[in-house]
């Protein structure tokens, strides 16, 4: 058994029957980071004296006769560098916060140390998390672990990379536009978006320390791994309010759904208004709607009547402006305000968002309730909705001032970046992302399933089934070894 190539849930049973120690597994994972890490700057802060200790004693504790041993007990994983670990830094790439160092545990970080995880170390994220490539001020660029020249994904980029390339079998991650998701995608693996609030955000940055917290809607934090067991595995660990947030309540999530094939109906959409996908995406949702309707699901052509799809991407692109606008000073504000008069969709909702016009924020509210309503009924008739999760396979990385070729068609950076994430985050929705197929170069293309708010259960279910339809987690060549 080579540890760097189980998923967190089979690590974990082998350290509970005593077939692995929790050493073992940890010291393998530390000496392929040592070996791998470098060409593709996955991990940014390896914390191996941390790990060691932690994992001797996990085997300490193992060896206790009926001892109760957590869900994780002596899994080595990663964190995202923007969740606070203690004694390690946490600046999520923003050189302000350069020296700041954690002292207690994020509450998902916590929640996953109780359970018996051992830390390895964080992973590499783009500037507050704001960008779907990984390029960081202050740690350098993480690379595509299928081709060096590609854009790793953002903001988990790290993350994603460290799951794909056998570095880590489990990362935490974070998601307002796709963090979670278009990483996976890129990269090969699986990823959870839980509803939002299912989840706890104390200890996250954005928002910065000692600031009003501000990032109090869409944002939602999830793992990514290599089995739907394992996405699973790691909600139940986080899920649940810590006591420290308003938003967050007790709501249960029930046992998975126990399905077949021949239960499912999954609406499908292959593109939407907005972006046009690539051919090669159209093609593995075209595949991957045959797979599922030969294995006996009913699947359907279809989307939520009435649905505005400009409407609710400029809600969500708004909503998140006024998020992070919600602090700064009228002077850096006002720099904003010609951009009203862009071209790029995206800039000219930064104009709008900057100018904190209350009663629009609470427009914009309205709206997203609307399309949350419209989604949910949607919902009532299927068990799940597949689509893309980016418009084609990860790109070349490029300067976010250039537009994204999707076919050979330019469109604005960030408007075509989270043309099909969104609407998870405005709707507050579960999105759970699957590696589906391959683009004509080899790269690796997933799609999402996205199920109704709090459905969890049912999500994980219906991503068991497809799960079973696909060939497994595919290695990228590089790491094969």
């Amino acid at each position: 058994m080579n540890p760097c190539f189980e998923t967190a849930t089979s690590l974990a049973r082998a350290i509970r029957n005593g077939k692995l120690t929790s050493r073992e597994a940890t010291e393998a994972h530390l000496e392929r980071i040592g070996r791998l890490n470098g060409p593709v700057n996955a991990l940014v802060v390896v914390d191996r004296e941390g790990a060691l200790r932690a994992a001797r004693a996990a085997d300490k504790a193992a060896a206790k006769k009926g001892a109760k041993l957590g869900p994780l007990h002596g899994v080595p994983i990663t964190i995202k560098e923007a969740f606070d670990v203690t004694g390690l830094r946490t600046t999520s790439s923003h050189p302000p916060i350069k020296d700041n160092v954690a002292t207690a545990d994020a509450s998902l970080v916590a929640r996953l140390r109780a359970a018996g995880a051992v830390i390895l170390g964080k992973t590499n994220v783009p500037e507050l998390c704001a960008d779907f490539q990984t390029d960081s001020p202050l740690f350098g660029t993480t690379k595509n672990a299928w081709d060096p020249r590609r854009t790793a994904g953002g903001s988990t980029g790290g993350g994603a990379v460290a799951v794909a390339a056998r570095l880590s079998p489990l990362e935490l991650g974070s998601d307002i536009g796709g963090s979670v998701r278009n990483p996976a995608h890129y990269n090969g693996i699986f990823s959870l978006k839980p509803t939002e609030w299912r989840v706890p955000s104390r200890g996250h940055v954005p928002d910065l320390p000692g600031k009003t917290r501000t990032v109090r809607y869409m944002g939602t934090f999830g793992p990514l791994a290599r089995s739907v067991d394992d996405l699973e595995l790691a909600l139940r660990i986080i899920a649940g309010p810590d006591g420290h947030e308003a938003e967050a309540p007790p709501v249960p999530i029930g046992p998975r759904s126990k399905l077949e094939a021949a239960d499912l109906r999954i609406a499908v959409l292959e593109t939407n208004p907005l972006v046009q996908v690539s051919q090669d995406t159209a093609q593995v949702v075209q595949a991957t709607a045959r797979l599922l309707s030969k294995a006996g699901a009913k699947v359907k052509r279809a989307e939520p009547e009435g649905l505005d799809w400009t409407q609710s991407w400029e809600d969500w692109c708004d909503l998140f402006q006024y998020l992070i606008h919600a602090l700064e000073p009228l002077p850096v504000r006002e720099r904003f305000f010609p951009m009203i008069d862009s071209s790029d969709p995206s800039a000219r909702s930064a104009a709008r968002g900057a100018r904190l016009d209350m009663a629009e924020f609470f427009a914009v509210l309205d709206r997203r309730d609307q399309t949350l309503r419209q989604c949910e009924a949607f919902l009532d008739d299927y068990d799940a909705w597949l689509m893309p999760v980016m418009p084609d396979a990860a790109f070349i990385r490029q300067s976010q001032k250039e537009p994204l070729v999707i076919d050979g068609k330019p469109y604005p950076y960030f408007f075509a970046g989270t043309s099909y994430n969104y609407l998870a985050n405005l709707t507050g929705q579960p999105s759970l992302v699957l590696p589906c197929g391959f683009s004509k170069e080899g790269l690796p293309i997933g799609l999402q399933l996205t199920g109704k708010k709090w459905g969890e259960a049912k999500l994980l279910g219906v991503a068991k089934v497809l799960e079973k339809l696909l060939p497994p987690c595919p290695v990228p060549p590089s790491y094969a070894s």
